[in-house]
């Protein structure tokens, strides 16, 4: 019987008859949404099991559904080397030498013979070549590897982020990801420690919830700085030093440190981020198959990377939405060793546990495969709605089975242990007893059919780096930068310009002659510098010197060189003794040095221009210090800053509106405030402002001055500055711009009804009109099966009983010929004897009833034959409509329209509208006065 290409179907293979040790001619389909209630693969070395994993793999990228799967050994690697051609040059670079040299064979030639032995392999189950292609081209699929570069690098620094959702949302949930994070955390140093007891995990714990309640993401050597010095004084009732002594800490951190100081540590914090939505669908929303390759790591570090890997398992799987569809897959090779009975505990057992018992209603289904059946928590798979068991290695193994499925019966109590235990002593290579609590049927011997993938065993690191050479060429996301909290998970950051903005900039005083405030640094994290004398001070890009802050003399980084480390000297650079206050002098606008006289630039003096006090001013903040913006000016010019001297601020006149904007729609749900700024350097006294032209970045208020940054000096205003009914007017235009202009744009798919977020990933959007089209896909599926459930049940009664009528038939007919040879010798013998006319006309009779019966096995013959057109026919017709379906919904999925939002004039609130002050660095570089923007240039 061919089977049936159906969507939500997998096709796993054929019923296998323990008794005659054959296949049945029966398709045994499996449901993806019964995955969602998770399986368990149980089978010895050589039983099949890689081969049933890697099936079910690729059915569900069949289905359109991706998998993150944890590889240790590097089986499933070989789901890359599926080959649609069949060539035996395909197959060649992949052949293992040791089984063509068992074979007897030169590689080449046996490549021949694994070429035709899948060709063979593949037509004996009904797959075509074109099913193998789609395969292929339905996913896109990734092999990392964890701390090496054989594979695609991954990065581990986003799995230590801060919830995006905020901490105070699920505080019992994030104490738990922290518990599991730390407690791998420290297994990597070798420490087997157990949460809340030993004072190592307790102290890194509150380091982490620290952080975390404050929306801060934390690094390694976040981690090790806080150790020795906590961003707190107490824990417990206890100061942090009777908690846990300064010299234990030290060697805490210095353990700690060991990890980050081993030059293999940056493969580790290069490559993608751990971020499970990109890890599941490309940009595009295709489905990804990405393997986590460990077996090249230590017992310690593989536990580490398994751990956070199924920490942001569940941190992303609580930012979905419900399904009964099957939404993704989460799949392990080989859990022996992470998931084992009490009272063991490594950190890899809890996240798993919490999946099992959580994962369900959001669609995402656990795939535990293991050779090592005594070494599990049966107890904790009772949840497990699905069993695979193949041929063990040993009867301990089978009762260990069973015991466990008793487990699954005190919660299901569907399992009938003595099938399922006289199954499993008649199971060959390739047969499994399956159990699906979702199946009435009990427990069924399958025999698996031929992966579409060439099954070759593990690949080696260069054959990994074969395969992704390709792909580590392409670009990825790069990893996010810190968020505020409360910003929504997996929402795209805004990259940090590369320099500090802000108040962490050299900010104007808030009133007029106060000197500068005092230099604030965050309160974490506890390693900050010292703040350092004037004179041979080291650069620290990301807090700076006091001077820094405020325009002092401070040498910058050559350009192109990273920051020195704390406490080493930048070269390179000499610094003139004189600074800007020799250069340049007060109101007069000029003063000499060394014997010249040297000017402000033209258009600029010292005193600040009279204006109306009607006219609003503000003095915008500085965004670099002044050796950021020569490091900045370096780099566009190509120049280098040999010397510079002192600075002095310089102001520029633009006018400066900023707004924000209500955006309220019933619709999609959106309420949103949205901030715009406009800088126009140049004002005539009549004409219209293009305010597109002049879009710039939004200050928030309270960075906003109301006078200088000390001594400074001012350019000229332009004509329309000083006209105060001309900036009424603009003022005024502003509003009806933005009115008619402003907008949110959503994505929109309107057969789903769906409308995006504001600045949601193209991406995002896709999955999410997938997993709703899969699901009304789903429920439309479900409505034509049963429809089509009654056809095949009626002809299915209808062949039964024609096949009745045909064994009747047949029998009478068998009965009448052996009656006609008996009435036969009867009428010979009675011819003899005289009685002619009784027996000739009984022989008569016979040979007529023998015509008619042999009319009505024809006939019955010819109703079967029909039945089973019909039977076909209606299959065919099922199958079409099943891929209508699937064709209208996939369609569906990939629409997607603007949805545009335009707000009511009472929503725009122009709260900054006037003259504003934008600050420029008037420097002495290489003995030339040069005007460099005080702001981070795009």
């Amino acid at each position: 019987m061919p089977f049936i290409e159906a969507p939500t179907t997998f096709y796993m293979g054929r019923r296998f008859d323990p008794t005659t040790r054959r296949l049945v001619d029966e398709v045994v389909y499996y449901d993806s949404r019964d995955l969602t209630t998770h399986a368990v693969v149980v089978g010895m070395t050589g039983s099949g099991k890689t081969g049933l994993c890697i099936t079910l793999l690729e059915e569900a990228v069949m289905d359109n559904i991706p998998s993150i799967v944890i590889d240790p050994k590097g089986d499933i690697t070989n789901l890359l080397l599926a080959f649609p051609e069949l060539r035996p040059e395909d197959f060649q670079p992949w052949i293992n030498t040791d089984d063509a040299r068992r074979a007897g064979l030169e590689i080449p030639e046996y490549s021949r013979d694994v070429a035709q032995q899948w060709r063979d392999g593949l037509a004996s189950w009904g797959i075509t070549p074109q099913r193998v292609r789609y395969f292929k081209d339905n996913a896109r699929f990734s092999i990392y590897t964890p701390g090496s570069d054989a594979g695609l690098p991954i990065s581990i620094l986003d799995a230590m982020q801060a919830p995006r959702d905020g901490f105070h949302n699920n505080e019992e949930l994030h104490r738990e990801r922290i518990s599991g994070i730390v407690t791998a955390l420290l297994a990597l140093i070798g420490k087997n420690v157990e949460p809340v007891k030993d004072k190592e995990h307790v102290l890194i714990a509150n380091i982490f919830e620290y952080a975390w309640r404050q929306g801060r993401d934390l690094t390694l050597e976040d981690i090790i700085t806080q150790v020795q010095k906590p961003p707190f004084g107490k824990l417990g009732v206890f100061d942090v030093d009777t908690f846990f002594s300064e010299k234990g800490r030290f060697n805490l951190a210095m353990e700690l440190n060991n990890i980050i100081a081993a030059p293999s540590f940056q493969s580790w914090i290069q490559g993608e981020p751990m971020d499970i939505q990109s890890l599941m669908y490309t940009p595009d929303g295709k489905p990804r198959v990405s393997i986590f390759y460990i077996a090249h790591l230590s017992d310690a570090e593989r536990m580490f990377i398994v751990t956070l890997l199924l920490e942001n398992m569940l941190a992303w799987m609580r930012t979905q939405g419900g399904t009964t569809s099957l939404r993704s897959i989460l799949y392990f090779d080989e859990v022996f060793g992470y998931f084992p009975p009490h009272p063991y505990n490594p950190p890899t057992k809890q996240p798993i546990l919490r999946l099992l018992k959580q994962a369900r209603a959001f669609g995402l289904g656990l795939v535990l495969a293991t050779q090592n059946p005594g070494d599990i928590d049966y107890k904790g798979l009772a949840n497990a709605g699905t069993w695979f068991i193949g041929k063990l290695q040993t009867e301990n193994d089978k009762n260990k089975v069973l015991s466990g499925l008793e487990d699954v019966e005190s919660v299901e109590g569907s399992v009938n242990i003595e099938d399922v235990d006289r199954l499993l002593s008649t199971i060959d290579q390739r047969v499994f007893v399956m159990h699906n609590v979702h199946d009435n049927s009990g427990a069924i011997p399958i025999h698996t059919r031929w992966a579409m993938s060439y099954l070759r065993g593990p690949l080696t690191r260069q054959q990994i780096r074969s395969l992704m050479d390709q792909q580590r060429q392409q670009p990825y996301y790069p990893a996010r930068q810190q968020q505020p909290p409360g910003a929504p998970y997996g929402t795209p950051r805004t990259p940090s310009p590369a320099y500090p903005t802000g108040h962490w900039g050299a900010e104007p005083p808030r009133t007029p002659g106060s000197t500068p405030p005092p230099l604030t640094l965050p309160e974490m994290p506890g390693n900050m510098p010292e703040v350092p004398d004037p004179h041979g001070t080291p650069y620290y890009d990301d807090y700076g010197s006091q001077q820094s802050q405020y325009g002092y003399d401070d040498p910058p980084v050559r350009p192109g060189s990273t920051p020195p480390e704390y406490g080493q000297q930048p070269g390179g650079y000499t610094q003139p003794s004189s600074n800007l206050t020799q250069a340049f002098g007060g109101g007069t606008g000029h003063s000499s040095r060394t014997g010249q006289d040297t000017r402000l630039p033209e258009g600029y003096t010292m005193t600040q221009p009279p204006l109306s006090s009607s006219m609003a001013q503000y003095y915008l903040p500085s965004e670099l210090t002044m050796e950021q913006a020569i490091r900045q000016w370096e780099q566009k010019t190509g120049m280098q800053a040999k010397a510079y001297g002192g600075s002095l601020i310089l102001y520029n006149a633009v006018l400066l509106g900023q707004t924000e904007v209500r955006y309220a729609d019933r619709k999609s749900g959106v309420s949103l405030i949205q901030e715009y700024a406009f800088h126009v350097p140049y004002v005539e006294r009549a004409g219209l402002v293009r305010w597109e032209e002049h879009e710039a970045p939004y200050v928030e208020p309270r960075d906003l001055s109301q006078a200088p940054f000390g001594d400074a000096a001012f350019g000229d205003l332009s004509p329309g500055l000083t006209d105060s009914k001309r900036l009424t007017d603009l003022k005024r235009d502003l509003t009806d711009y933005l009115y008619k202009s402003a907008s949110v744009t959503l994505m929109y798919n309107p057969e789903l009804d769906l409308y995006g977020q504001p600045d949601m990933r193209r991406r995002d959007f896709l999955v999410e009109a997938q997993n709703i089209a899969r699901q009304r896909r789903d429920e439309e599926i479900d409505k034509i099966t049963l429809k089509y459930e009654n056809e095949f049940d009626k002809l299915e009664a209808k062949l039964r009983r024609a096949a009745r009528d045909l064994a009747a038939d047949q029998k009478q007919l068998r009965d009448l010929r052996n009656e006609e040879i008996v009435t036969g010798g009867e009428a010979f013998l009675s011819l003899l004897r005289g009685r002619t006319t009784y027996t000739l006309s009984r022989v008569s009779r016979v040979r007529r009833y023998k015509g008619q019966a042999n009319e009505e096995v024809f006939e019955a013959e010819e109703v079967i034959a029909e039945l089973e057109q019909q039977l076909d026919e209606t299959q065919y017709r099922l199958e079409e409509e099943l891929a209508r379906v699937n064709d209208k919904w996939a369609k569906i999925a990939s629409l997607m329209e603007d949805y545009r939002i335009t707000p009511y004039k009472k929503d725009i609130y122009l709260g900054v509208f006037g003259i504003g002050w934008r600050p420029h660095w008037l420097v002495l570089i290489n003995n030339q006065p040069t005007v460099i923007p005080a702001w981070a240039e795009a």
